[in-house]
């Protein structure tokens, strides 16, 4: 689904939020949930783990989807036992009910030199722009009350 979506940035390598469904993986709700992932046994993996976090509800209220590196997938493209499917197709038919904006792209993930993904901090994806805005994680003091505005510097991740 295209469109923008603002909320805090969670997730990290999707075997590891998957086994972390039922077992202390905090709520997703409000959340631009960033996913990576290495393949391991194949596309079947990505499938049985976006479903299980889908069918536990823990993907409930996710304001956005912002996906990294997906490695070892391209070796499917050509696999005629997957019927044409590829890790693309899986992503995309498990993430699109979720109704929500999912930005793919991103070189992050166990790749060389990934970026830092700062988890925990306000992002927003863009998926007309292909971009992901993470705003850094400090405030600044303003008189006797908190700013809540994000420091300047706030870093871009771009999907292009």
């Amino acid at each position: 689904m295209e469109g923008t979506a603002t909320g805090f940035l969670m997730g990290g390598s999707l075997s590891a939020i998957r086994t972390e469904t039922g077992a202390g993986l905090p709520s997703l709700r409000g959340a631009i949930l960033f996913l990576e992932h290495r393949r391991g046994t194949g596309l079947g993996e990505v499938d049985r783990a976006l479903t299980q976090l889908t069918r536990s509800r823990a993907l409930d209220g996710v304001r956005g989807v912002a996906l990294g590196q997906f490695l070892g997938f391209e070796r499917d493209a050509d696999d005629p036992t997957l019927g044409g499917w590829g890790i693309r197709d899986v992503l995309r038919d498990r993430l699109a009910a979720l109704g929500v904006p999912v930005l793919g792209g991103l070189p992050a993930g166990h790749g060389n030199n990934p970026p830092t993904i700062p988890l925990g901090t306000r992002a927003t994806i863009d998926t007309a722009t292909g971009t992901l805005t993470v705003l850094p994680a400090v405030v600044q003091r303003v008189g006797v009350l908190a700013d809540r505005r994000p420091a300047p510097g706030g870093r871009q991740v771009s999907a292009r």
